[in-house]
């Protein structure tokens, strides 16, 4: 025989293996032929194939690991009980605080917000908040103790009342934890708040009243509280540790498979096909396996050489548990900050946070609008004067009628005691179960502010009431020398001068004059009467646009030349037909700005507070247009046909306005977008193809057509986002299976739960919260199957027959060109576990339970949303949509006195431009631009040059601070400002801020309030407005 090489044994013994495998011969003959063929023993045959095997012991768990029954695998040890005890007592914890009215310590505190978190500039939102919470979460620890630390730092006398905090001469006080103020600062603000601590203190107890007044921002969870810091460490401490447990009872699970299958691996004597393995490769295999084992008995080993002491019975396990647990902490938190911090240099993972949400995103929209060029619009005189009978007609039932009438001539913008009037005027045949009229008590809330349009003459205020125009010309005579003297010298010249400015003559005569249109074709007419102030009227109104001309090409937004029209009109009147000094040229001379220029910066300034003083509101606010989403106005619509088409809520002219306003809006493709300013989407397209045709537009008009096509063309309804689907479903031009699920028994898990809808922003919170009712109710127009638009919109609005769309698979449908931010896979998955809830059978008896108290809680907070509000409410979405709710709650009763309320205040979204009737993004923007304006005034030293416009804004500002006039207290607004109702429905103290909008509006803004402030105090800054 020739001698062979190892490395051509193992190659025969290889392909003999192999051979054993394809022919099913016994091993053991295979290898023995072998072994005569080389002339080998056969022992050394089955050496050289086999790999020696270490013997494994059994792996030895620390004592904190080690079960507690007599299972081997189990679960239950030391370690998991432990876990289980904290994270329960955790739970029930927050639970209590949650509740507790702990949680409006809302205020900053000494420590500032920069303390809030180490790594606050790296949170962010949704899936972002969540890794933080595992990667940057440790500082939670800081913050528990800093919080434990806040309530032991002030001393407390014998009757309970806390004193001053502790000087700061240690640590934490030198993070800001405990106040460093002087005894003498103390004391002086102990006195200063001496009822308020005592109020506190009997609602409060002593050792948590201290905690409520030092903790801070740096201890503040939106639901847990000051003590939030406290209950999470210990339930993030739980976590950890139930996941280790889980990860632990894995690893010896794995370990003892693993000796079993090395072992069997490395037998001769095994059975099976592990011997028709070749060696070489059972080698590497039994290497790895092996280098595993020694990996978890290395882990293992770690706990062992930590916990020394073993024990046999559960109450000796306890101490090493507890030392094994602190360990563990420490290791794990230690080592998660230093992965946090690696992935921050590495920028592997760098969210931004909440208050840095950085630029825009890398992908933008690359599509344009679609405008057709130089295609100017005009607004009709019909159509000014509230004339609907020129607008579309449609064959439904529906149509506008002659019948409703139009009570007066021209449009005009009410505001403050006006509105409030006129409203009142409109619904005064509500009445109560008495018979007296309850429309006057039904419209609460602060009158200032409030701009509303109207057909209707100026109503006269009440002998209760001051009116705007009263303070104004009581601040005239007060703060312009000489003025009555004036005044009478120029009633003397002019008393037999009926001209335009006399107040005799109307003031919609003299907009009628501007605005002289053709009723037979849309476009300007000249009319030789006009006189040369009304043309300049008509150039200070258009912003040097065409009159009344409407060119979304050239810029889709307004520019109020209506309004601004009626306010400078009405300065003319009030003052005797005469422009403010410092634009007087403009009038004497029949000067431009660009003969006549500024000389110095002061002058133009001084010539543009001078145009402002024109457009001033009379209660002191500058008004203007705050539209510009497509999606407002179409929910309104909505609303109010699926309530029966009230006129009272939106009326025949208003209808002819809306309908001019979605037509302007229609862009070349027939389609509409989200915005404005934004290329046409399926949302936009179809919720305002939806509103037109429900205004009363034919289906067969040449705007609708276009509209119909553009929808079809992208695969019809279906395809449109979440929020159009849900209009469609309330109207019943959707099935409710085609809607993603909204369940309102969210609203009963704990306060302290993730996904917890309180937790959500305020306008996304108080939009589901109605969404969720309509939604558990399945809410539908109750004359859908009836009503034959209904039916012809079913027919337009999809590419195939309404009744064979298999709803359920429509439900994550959305055109690409509105899938800006695609849904998470997780999220689709989330849904669909929502779907398989609301449609199983199987949980209906748990969900009808349920869903009742989720029922009852919405309505009880759309209840208090509407209180807080005066019915108002925080948007326009949301004001829709709880209009609908109240009244599906009162049983379709629309005399019900919630509804009522509601549609009394449903003009103040409404704003009339030369675009037709828009719904506006809030009920104004009243309080915020007026704060900046006047803060402009002050910069320039112009306070007291112009002391009637500063005092009139004082008096607004004055006003609209959120519950601090005694007409604003006496709403039931004020009554919600108890700690027990905020905390209930998640709301922060109201009284003392400022709104974006209105006092009435009730939603305090933290940059609102300090832009607020800011122009209260720089009024101060003037003499007359002070003295006045």
């Amino acid at each position: 025989m020739e001698d062979h090489s190892p490395e051509t044994v193992e190659q025969v013994m290889a392909e003999a293996a192999l051979e054993t495998v394809m022919e099913d011969l016994p091993t053991a003959a295979i290898l023995e032929e072998t072994a005569a063929a080389y002339n080998l023993e056969p022992a050394a045959v089955i050496e050289t194939s086999t790999s020696t095997c270490e013997t494994f012991p059994p792996l030895s768990l620390p004592t904190p690991l080690q079960p507690l029954f007599s299972t081997p695998n189990t679960l239950i040890s030391p370690l998991f009980v432990l876990a289980v005890v904290i994270m329960f007592l955790s739970l029930l914890f927050a639970q209590k605080f949650s509740r507790s009215p702990l949680q409006q310590i809302g205020h900053v505190g000494p420590r500032g917000r920069k303390y809030h978190s180490w790594n606050e500039s790296t949170t962010g939102g949704c899936g972002g908040r969540f890794i933080d919470w595992w990667i940057f979460g440790g500082s939670v620890w800081i913050r528990a103790a800093l919080c434990l630390w806040d309530g032991m730092a002030g001393t407390h006398s014998s009757d309970g009342d806390h004193h001053q905090e502790s000087s700061g001469e240690n640590l934490f006080a030198c993070f800001g934890v405990v106040g460093n103020k002087s005894d003498k600062s103390a004391a002086g603000e102990s006195e200063r708040n001496d009822g308020e601590d005592k109020k506190q203190s009997e609602t409060t107890p002593d050792h948590l009243a201290h905690a409520v007044s030092s903790t801070g921002i740096l201890g503040f969870d939106s639901s847990l509280g000051g003590f939030g810091p406290i209950c999470l460490a210990p339930i993030r401490a739980s976590v950890f540790l139930l996941g280790w447990c889980s990860v632990c009872s894995f690893l010896k699970i794995s370990y003892n498979e693993l000796v079993d299958f090395i072992t069997k691996l490395a037998d001769p004597a095994s059975a099976g096909h592990f011997q028709q393995i070749p060696s070489l490769y059972r080698d590497k295999i039994i290497n790895v396996v092996a280098s595993i084992l020694y990996f978890i008995q290395d882990v293992m080993k770690v706990g062992n050489d930590l916990v020394e002491k073993k024990s046999d019975s559960l109450g000796d396990a306890w101490l090493p548990t507890i030392a094994y647990a602190i360990a563990f902490i420490v290791v794990l938190e230690f080592g998660m900050y230093l992965i946090g911090n690696a992935c921050m240099l590495l920028k592997i993972y760098v969210p931004m946070g909440i208050s840095h949400p950085g630029g825009a995103r890398p992908h933008k929209i690359v599509r344009t609008p679609q405008w057709t060029e130089g295609k100017e619009h005009f607004l009709s005189q019909k159509l000014l004067s509230g004339d609907y009978s020129s607008s579309s007609s449609s064959s439904s039932s529906r149509d506008v009628n002659e019948e409703s009438g139009v009570l007066s001539s021209k449009w005009r913008c009410a505001v403050a005691h006006d509105s409030h009037q006129d409203t009142i005027a409109k619904f005064n045949y509500i009445k109560s179960k008495e018979g007296d009229d309850v429309s006057s008590s039904l419209m609460t809330g602060e009158p200032f502010g409030r701009q509303i349009w109207t057909l209707n003459e100026s109503q006269p205020s009440s002998d209760k009431e001051v009116s705007e125009d009263d303070m104004e010309n009581k601040l005239k005579q007060e703060l312009v020398p000489n003025l009555k003297e004036e005044k009478k010298e120029e009633e003397e010249k002019t008393e037999n001068n009926n001209n335009i400015f006399s107040p005799l003559s109307p003031l919609g005569d003299l907009v009628q004059n501007i605005f002289s249109f053709d009723r037979d074709n849309e476009s300007p007419k000249e009319d030789p009467k006009q006189d040369e102030t009304a043309k300049l009227i008509e150039t200070i109104a258009s912003g040097g646009r065409n009159p009344m001309a409407f060119d979304p090409s050239k810029n889709p937004n307004s520019c109020d030349q209506i309004f601004r029209a009626q306010m400078i009109s009405s300065y003319l009147e009030k003052n005797d037909g005469k422009f403010p000094e410092d634009i007087a040229y403009l009038q004497d001379k029949g000067e431009s700005d660009e003969a006549n220029p500024p000389k110095t910066a002061m002058e133009a300034a001084k010539r543009g507070v001078a145009f402002y003083s024109l457009l001033q509101s009379t209660d002191g606010h500058w008004a203007g247009d705050y539209g510009g989403p497509h999606f407002l106005l179409p929910g309104l619509v909505v609303s109010w046909y699926v309530m029966g088409c009230p006129s009272v809520m939106i009326s025949p002219p208003q209808q002819a306005l809306m309908l001019h306003y979605f037509k302007v809006h229609q862009q070349a493709d027939g389609g509409w977008g989200t915005h404005i300013e934004s290329p046409s989407t399926m949302f936009g397209a179809v919720i305002c193809y939806l509103a037109a045709r429900l205004l009363g537009a034919h289906k067969d008009e040449d705007w609708i057509k276009s509209g119909r096509d553009f929808i079809q063309k992208e695969g019809g309804a279906v395809m449109t986002s979440s929020w159009a689907k849900f209009w469609l479903c309330l109207v019943g031009c959707m099935d409710w299976k085609g809607h993603n699920s909204v369940p309102p028994e969210m609203w009963l898990l704990p306060n302290w739960f993730p996904f917890h809808p309180g937790r959500m922003w305020c306008h996304c919170r108080m939009v589901y919260l109605p969404m969720g009712y309509l939604y558990g109710s399945r809410f539908i127009y109750s004359q859908a199957e009836t009503d034959p638009l209904i039916e012809e919109l079913r027919n337009e609005l999809y590419c195939e027959p309404y009744d064979s769309i298999e709803w359920d698979r429509t439900r994550h449908l959305v055109a690409s060109m509105d899938n800006y931010s695609p849904i998470p896979t997780f999220m689709k998955f989330a849904q669909n576990c929502l779907s398989v809830y609301e449609n199983w059978k199987i949980f209906r008896p748990f969900r009808d339970a349920i869903r009742k108290a989720g029922l009852d809680f919405c309505l009880e907070y759309m209840r208090a949303e509407d209180l807080q509000t005066n019915f108002i409410d925080i948007g326009p979405v949301n004001k829709a949509l709880n209009m609908v709710s109240a009244f599906h709650s009162a049983n379709n009763d629309i005399n019900d006195l919630a509804v009522r309320s509601h549609m009394m205040r449903v003009p103040d979204y409404l704003w009339v431009a030369e675009d037709g009737m828009k719904m506006q993004g809030y009920n104004g923007s009243q309080c915020w631009d007026t704060s900046f304006a006047i803060q402009a005034v002050w910069e320039c030293g112009l306070l007291d040059k112009f002391p009637i416009l500063s005092a009139k804004v004082w008096a607004f500002l004055e006003r609209t601070q959120i519950l601090s006039t005694e007409c604003s207290q006496s709403t039931p607004a004020y009554q919600y400002e108890s700690c027990d109702s905020r905390d209930k429905f998640y709301r922060h103290v109201s009284k003392g801020g400022w709104p974006f909008s209105t006092s009435a509006h009730g939603w305090p803004i933290s940059d609102c309030t300090g832009e607020g402030l800011k122009g209260v105090l720089a009024l101060m800054d003037s003499p007359i407005v002070m003295d006045e």
